[in-house]
């Protein structure tokens, strides 16, 4: 369960010992390491220090290390104090990976996969951002179950196994809203799309939430003496997201990174809680969407949800610890850079093993004794262009045979399962069955 962090000292000048040139030469090595994962107060006093230096005083030091170059956010606290964040190394180490790996112009391997393995990867991809995503704000089934649903499209049994089928679907569409400017009825319909009929109260559907919804975010179910968060009054949400999507799609010169305005954009709409329900799985289709808007087209490929519900508590905690440690956001910054790093290593190691998959494939084709040369040129097209559609025809022109040759050829695909054949018009049109590599692979 994840709780309420507990206070930190109150912020005090670092007392002048610990810029002794030794001790704080030690201080510094504590400082970066503490940042790498930008530890709150929690965690950091257990953290080993430097001879006669007590954590409150150590605690010191670090804040004033990180409230050096600050940069002022437009999302306001409760005490109507601006959000703040400050680049660690480790957050610039980040961005330069997302940058080189996952950028507008950057050429990867993925380009170089055929046509049906990158449809099928960023089919799987989609199915485990929803499943993950649902499963975040409390689906209750499991990803076998999810994804029969999602590959056999049968009806949702459940208001789980609904909400991922919103997710699915409302994911599935982000693309074609990515030239569009965010505005308010745009995240409006997100929500809408992402809670029909997966909420307690179908009226909360497709509406911002009011004064009367009384909305507070608390630890476990009786939530007593937890409160966790409670959102901006209702009265604000309607001139907060004016200013939420200006800030979106203001392309002022004051320049900030993209995959950081992303991930802002994520908190300060979960932290405004716009709606009585779905404000989660809203955030993180408003973090896609920028994504991509901005032209980091491998997120598509991208499962970051799955990353992140595998680290729940953290994800929690890190919005907990930017609101109660005077509204430093670089926590929320920080776990999320992680947790796209995390989710490209998966992408790479998938990657590397579909490469090699595709290589034993293609070996085992050629050595496959019960078809001809010309029935392993086509299957070995059909991998490659699965929207290909081979003919009688086509087939004799190509491999210069007689009509039957052809005829048999296609046929004998045919009854292996490989192909589908279909007629249009007079003639007889022969397709790549849509499991032709799993059936190869096997």
């Amino acid at each position: 369960m994840v709780r309420k962090p507990e206070p930190a000292p109150l912020a005090a000048a670092p007392p002048q010992e610990l810029f002794e040139p030794d001790t704080f030469s030690q201080m510094l090595d504590v400082v970066r390491k503490v940042n790498k994962e930008y530890l709150y107060w929690d965690k950091f006093k257990h953290q080993p220090m430097p001879a006669d230096v007590k954590p409150e005083d150590a605690w010191a030091l670090v804040k004033v290390a990180r409230s050096m170059n600050r940069r002022a956010t437009l999302i306001l606290d409760e005490r109507q104090n601006l959000f703040w964040y400050t680049r660690t190394e480790e957050m610039e180490r980040i961005l330069h990976v997302i940058d080189q790996q996952a950028g507008g112009n950057v050429t990867t391997s993925v380009t170089d996969l055929p046509a049906h393995v990158k449809k099928r990867y960023l089919i799987s991809s989609l199915m485990e951002e929803a499943i993950a995503s649902s499963q975040i704000e409390g689906a209750a089934t499991t990803r076998r179950n999810a994804k029969d649903m999602l590959r056999s499209k049968r009806p949702p049994r459940d208001r789980s196994e609904q909400m991922i089928l919103n997710n699915y679907n409302t994911i599935s569409r982000i693309k074609e809203h990515y030239l569009e400017p965010l505005t308010p009825d745009l995240i409006l319909g997100f929500q809408q799309s992402l809670t029909f009929d997966a909420i307690d109260n179908p009226a909360d559907c497709g509406r911002f939430r009011r004064d009367e919804d009384d909305i507070v975010i608390s630890a476990g179910s009786s939530g007593a003496n937890q409160v966790l968060h409670v959102p901006p009054p209702a009265k604000t949400i309607v001139p907060e997201l004016a200013r939420l999507c200006a800030y979106a799609n203001d392309e002022g010169s004051e320049f900030e990174h993209p995959v950081l305005k992303a991930i802002i954009l994520h908190f300060w709409l979960a932290y405004l809680h716009p709606f009585a329900d779905g404000n989660g799985r809203t955030a993180r289709a408003i973090f896609y969407l920028y994504m991509l808007k901005k032209g980091y087209w491998l997120f598509e490929y991208l499962s970051i949800s799955r990353v992140i519900k595998n680290r729940e508590a953290q994800y929690y905690r890190s919005f907990l610890y930017s609101e109660v440690d005077g509204a430093d956001l670089t926590y929320f910054l920080t776990f999320n850079l992680h947790a796209i790093e995390q989710s490209l290593a998966e992408l790479w190691e998938y990657l590397d093993r579909k490469s090699k998959e595709d290589a034993a494939l293609r070996l085992k084709l050629e050595r496959e004794s019960s078809l001809n040369y010309r029935q392993r040129a086509i299957l070995m097209r059909a991998l490659r262009e699965p929207e290909t559609e081979f003919t009688i025809e086509s087939h004799r022109t190509s491999h210069n045979v007689s009509y039957g040759t052809s005829r048999n050829d296609l046929l004998g695909l045919m009854r292996l399962g490989h192909l589908v054949m279909v007629k249009r018009g007079r003639e007889y049109v022969f397709r790549p069955a849509e499991d032709l590599a799993s059936q190869l692979e096997n």
